[in-house]
């Protein structure tokens, strides 16, 4: 009975009122943070194992770029480049080179392009071009596996392709390098899969993060690089405590200052924000230029009856010689348009920020220059060279940029004066490579890094504005996809309750290619490359008997292929997927054998072959994209 408003008095043997709830709720916690922690180990270990490795190598590799250079360039030929990092001297120019020996250098470009074209041919093919689409590759559609001697073997054909002359930057070998250690150490650490995949991207930004020393920006380029208009969240974190990692142990060895030195006092008026919005609009123009360009050589590369291993020789033959011409038929002042498109070019950039004043002969210049930067990179590139595409984008960004200062201050000389030529060069770096690399964010971030000018984000954010708009759909990386709904990497993560119901057959291809035993490894190989798909059925009438992936044909020395037959290198049991088994079942089924591609195929006596069944169609069936049978 109670009195007076009193309660009633709680039993002895009673709960303390949302003791157990708050019990459940400490557990529940208490099991998020582990699951936490866990998340910080986990990045902690891939961030700091990838950082330190990153930026050893990424020593190594600057330091062979700078040998090569200055023995194959500098001692044999007498080209001396000018250096960023450091201002200019006071003469109008810092560069010298020597009549009597130029006309070498078509074929010192020639002999390192044969180099190239070896390696590429017989040792890891992968290793061909720029390097960041086969990083991008690797994280869609390689779950996270790039073979142990991609990045040796990229290491030594881009210090051949570069130091020789032929025209491309550093951050594409670098990233495949990068990608190759993230791979690599993930056998030690015991990465799964998705780890794995994070891990190669970690590398790149590492890689890149460190012989840009541009930690913070190459870190997000490794997360937004992989997307048309996305990112990958759960690669930034690792990827800043690698980044900084490999940028730190690279710092000790060249220093903490900018990649380049710009003038001090660079800023904006607000006046002047519709003239970066022209800038770039302009970069975008050149910006489609380059994508086309480079796109268009690489196609006329791979049609052509050149045979693969001359390729790389053939493309920078061309270039060389259009060096050469320029060089001895041009008159010019000191060679500038002759030699302003070899190697990496970064010096010319550094001489370019610190000019205040031009003359129209300059500017021609220039502008041929913009011109032939974007050839000789396309052909360089294009034809299988190693060598990158943001370094020459970085170049031509920064000549665009100051032709179009130079160009304003006659059409608006109130407005923009020789004062401005050097925020102009660093603006027009941002605007046309981040429009084309459909990594704008990461780009303004890498070029305030690598150039110190923070000042500036106004304009570039204007300017890059405009230049991704008008870019559209041109991109340098055809193997971004628009979205993390459309990798396949992903592929698992959405619609699993409605992919439990669909059967195989609904999204099997039927386009496999087939062989039989008899079949020598070489043809295999012929047809793996121009497949869609790196998997052959080996068929004996109606049954089949197994299957073979590029992976196995790879282990085969080429010199050996034609005297091996398919029958030494055939798998017989492939792993199990039926027409009537789920898609969910069927990715399962991938996930154990970690592969991305898989034969379909009933299971009775003949086994008889229905198609084949990989993670991208069934990203592009998630999508509604319509399936070609």
């Amino acid at each position: 009975m109670t009195t007076g408003g009193s309660t009633p008095s709680t039993p002895a043997h009673a709960p303390i009122p949302g003791l157990l709830e708050r019990f459940e709720a400490f557990g529940g916690s208490f099991k998020k943070s582990l699951t936490n922690l866990r998340t910080l180990y986990r990045w902690a270990l891939i961030g700091i194992t990838v950082g330190v490795i990153a930026g050893v190598v990424a020593i190594a590799f600057f330091v062979a770029l700078q040998e090569a250079s200055d023995l194959f360039l500098g001692t044999s030929l007498g080209i001396n480049l000018p250096v960023n990092g450091v201002p200019p001297p006071t003469t109008p120019f810092d560069w010298t080179t020597n009549p009597s020996t130029f006309w070498i250098l078509p074929g010192m470009m020639v002999a390192g392009g044969l180099g190239v074209g070896g390696l590429i041919t017989w040792v890891a093919p992968e290793t061909e071009g720029h390097g960041t689409d086969q990083a991008i590759r690797s994280f869609h559609r390689g779950r996270g596996t790039v073979r142990a001697r991609v990045p040796p073997v990229k290491f030594l054909a881009s210090v051949l392709t570069l130091g020789t002359g032929g025209s491309g930057g550093r951050e594409g070998p670098t990233a495949q390098i990068g990608s190759g250690i993230g791979s690599i150490v993930g056998g030690p650490l015991g990465l799964s899969t998705k780890e794995r995949r994070i891990a190669i991207m970690v590398g790149v930004g590492a890689g890149i993060g460190a012989i840009f020393k541009a930690p913070f920006g190459a870190a997000l380029l490794a997360s937004e690089i992989l997307y048309i208009s996305d990112f990958e969240p759960d690669v930034i974190m690792p990827a800043i405590l690698a980044s900084v990692i490999s940028y730190s142990i690279f710092g000790i060895y060249d220093g903490f200052g900018s990649e380049f030195v710009t003038p001090a006092g660079l800023g904006f008026t607000p006046e002047q924000l519709p003239v970066y919005a022209l800038l770039g609009g302009i970069c975008a123009g050149f910006g489609v230029l380059y994508v086309v360009w480079f796109y268009g050589s690489r196609r006329w590369f791979a049609r052509s009856r050149i045979p693969r291993y001359a390729r790389p020789a053939f493309g920078v033959a061309i270039v060389g010689v259009i060096f050469a011409a320029a060089y001895y038929l041009l008159p010019q002042e000191n060679h500038l348009l002759a030699i302003g498109s070899i190697g990496i070019g970064y010096g010319f950039v550094q001489w370019l920020v610190f000019q205040n004043s031009f003359t129209p002969i300059l500017l021609a210049m220039i502008v041929a220059l913009i011109i032939l930067k974007i050839g000789a990179t396309s052909l360089t590139v294009g034809s299988g060279g190693s060598a990158g595409l943001f370094g020459a984008g970085v170049v031509t960004g920064a000549l665009i940029g100051f032709a179009v200062a130079g160009l304003m201050t006659v059409a608006l000389p109130g407005l923009v004066t020789g004062a401005d030529f050097a925020a102009f060069a660093v603006i027009g770096m941002m605007a046309f490579f981040g429009s084309v690399s459909k990594a704008p964010i990461a780009v303004i971030l890498m070029v305030v890094e690598m150039t110190g000018s923070e000042a500036l984000l106004v304009p570039a954010m204007v300017a890059i504005f405009v230049a991704y708009f008008l870019t559209g759909r041109y991109h340098l990386y055809h193997e971004q996809v628009p979205n993390r709904l459309d990798s396949p990497s992903h592929t698992t993560e959405y619609f699993s309750e409605y992919l439990r119901h669909v059967p195989v057959s609904n999204v099997v291809a039927k386009d496999v290619g087939t062989v039989s035993l008899e079949t020598n490894v070489a043809s295999a190989a012929a047809m793996l490359r121009d497949a869609p798909v790196p998997i052959l059925a080996v068929m004996r009438g109606i049954d089949l008997l197994g299957e073979v992936r590029m992976v196995d044909v790879l282990e085969i020395p080429p010199s050996e292929q034609n005297l091996v037959s398919v029958r030494e290198i055939l798998r017989e049991n492939p792993p199990p997927v039926h027409p009537d088994m789920s898609v969910l079942a069927a990715l399962g089924v991938m996930d154990q054998e970690e592969t991305d591609a898989v034969l379909v195929f009933t299971s009775g006596k003949p086994r008889t072959l229905n198609g084949v069944l990989t993670r991208e169609r069934i990203a592009q069936f998630q999508s509604g994209s319509s399936l070609q049978r």
